[in-house]
């Protein structure tokens, strides 16, 4: 949680009650609808209370202001869940496809049911450093279980300092740009393709794989992406 979204916390003693906890979710609850529907930089405090369904005033007595309701709102949001071993709770430790998969739906997920929340957070990162780094280091911190396997993984490519760092960046970043180019801008293009969560999920950890390991994954848990297994040179 950021600085400002804690200490504001502080400065609230009716959100430490029981019934202001519940008021003090209520109104996060509410900027979170109104952040998906208005815009971070459109939403005003009387859009969230109406939301909420309590007076404007309210808000005062459990917040400082729009800024820090905002900063806490999509801080949350951006930590729900990014805990590798949680992501991978039913999933088989040598199933590498399995893994790769489980780590794109939560993303995908993210992106095609709030666009316009991911949106903000783009517009908030821009604006608010500590809530940039923040983001960055959660990106970082859901790379990095497959960064630190890489040397065992790979033992005779010698992988150089940061040298899987960078190519593990490299591999995620072009699933990042496609799923704001379908979710967030909305490229006709792209939406042409009508792809729900799962295909989405299976092309970025296909690609993924295929980039990774240089081959095609099992064809088993395969549907929109098993017919790929013909990408490859025969000479």
């Amino acid at each position: 949680m950021s600085k400002s979204a804690s200490s504001n916390q502080g400065r609230n003693p009716g959100a430490r009650s029981a019934r202001g906890e519940r008021a003090r979710a209520g109104l996060k609850r509410a900027a979170l609808a109104v952040l998906e529907r208005e815009g971070y930089h459109r939403m005003r405090i009387a859009d969230v209370t109406a939301e909420a369904g309590v007076a404007q005033g309210l808000f005062y007595h459990y917040f400082k202001d729009l800024k820090s309701l905002t900063v806490e709102v999509l801080t949350d949001y951006a930590n729900a869940s990014n805990d590798p071993a949680e992501i991978e709770r039913d999933v088989a430790r040598g199933d590498w496809y399995a893994r790769i998969y489980a780590h794109n739906l939560l993303v995908v997920r993210s992106y095609a049911r709030r666009p316009g929340v991911m949106r903000c957070m783009l517009q908030l990162a821009d604006e608010d450093a500590e809530f940039s780094a923040m983001l960055r280091e959660n990106y970082r911190n859901q790379l990095m279980w497959l960064v630190e396997l890489m040397p065992r993984m790979f033992p005779e490519v010698k992988f150089r300092k940061h040298q899987a760092l960078m190519v593990v960046y490299a591999l995620a970043g072009i699933g990042e740009g496609l799923m704001r180019e379908y979710f967030i801008n909305e490229s006709a293009t792209l939406r042409a393709a009508r792809l729900s969560e799962e295909q989405f999920a299976e092309l970025l950890s296909t690609m993924f794989y295929r980039g990774l390991f240089l081959q095609q994954p099992d064809e088993k848990p395969l549907k929109y992406t098993r017919n790929l297994a013909a990408m490859a040179r025969t000479h």
